[in-house]
């Protein structure tokens, strides 16, 4: 597609943003590649320099589940016409490059979100690739564990909680100076939680909430 950037590059970025299920967002992985198609990773190993622990690159798939199989999502997929297109509008990153992160209960709308946004490289995350399918512009995760990426580096992830703050938590954490946090089917615990982790909730209606981190003094001088 027209004006979309190499999905090598958008490999390397992601792996910078990612980390160790097992050690935590502290610890970052490095990738070994033993097969690329027109610049994406096909398959490989994503690699722990902690605990030493060797993760999955198959079929463009990158597999960081700890356990033999990984766990059913407790909620449904958000059911949501116009959902693709309220990530797109909500993350602030319709007309630029960057990585947007969709949670499980989303990943249906990624490849559409790709459609309508072609700089972004979306990122779905879950424990299970039903109903996930694999498009340009889409990268696609496997983890039992919450949000397995570094911390303050996000900058726009998008997540349907349904009333479980403590992923609301994890997921705000990840959010870098000036990044977003969408949430859908959003409950008062959720606003809560991402408030109580150092976001601002700046809108919010219908069951959505928009929560932003504020720029770093150092950000703002620039």
């Amino acid at each position: 597609m027209t004006g979309r950037w190499p999905s090598w590059n958008v490999f390397l970025e992601l792996t910078d943003l990612l980390s160790c299920p097992q050690c935590g967002p502290a610890h970052g992985l490095v990738l070994l590649v033993r097969e690329s198609v027109e610049g994406r990773v096909r398959s490989g190993w994503l690699g722990c320099p902690n605990c030493r622990r060797d993760f999955p690159v198959e079929d463009g798939v990158v597999d960081l589940r700890l356990g033999p199989e990984s766990r059913a999502a407790e909620l449904q997929p958000l059911s949501d016409d116009e959902l693709a297109l309220k990530i797109v509008a909500l993350s602030g990153l319709a007309q630029e490059r960057g990585i947007l992160i969709v949670g499980e209960r989303l990943g249906h709308a990624a490849e559409r979100i790709a459609e309508l946004a072609p700089e972004l490289e979306v990122v779905f995350v879950g424990s299970k690739l039903e109903r996930v399918t694999e498009g340009q512009g889409v990268s696609r995760i496997l983890s039992d564990a919450q949000l397995p990426f570094a911390e303050f580096r996000v900058r726009a992830m998008a997540i349907a909680p349904g009333g479980d703050p403590e992923l609301v938590s994890a997921a705000a954490r990840r959010v870098a100076p000036g990044g977003r946090l969408l949430l859908f089917d959003v409950h008062p615990e959720d606003r809560e939680a991402a408030r109580e982790t150092g976001l601002t909730v700046v809108a919010e209606g219908e069951g959505i909430a928009v929560a932003k981190r504020d720029l770093d003094p150092v950000f703002r001088a620039r």
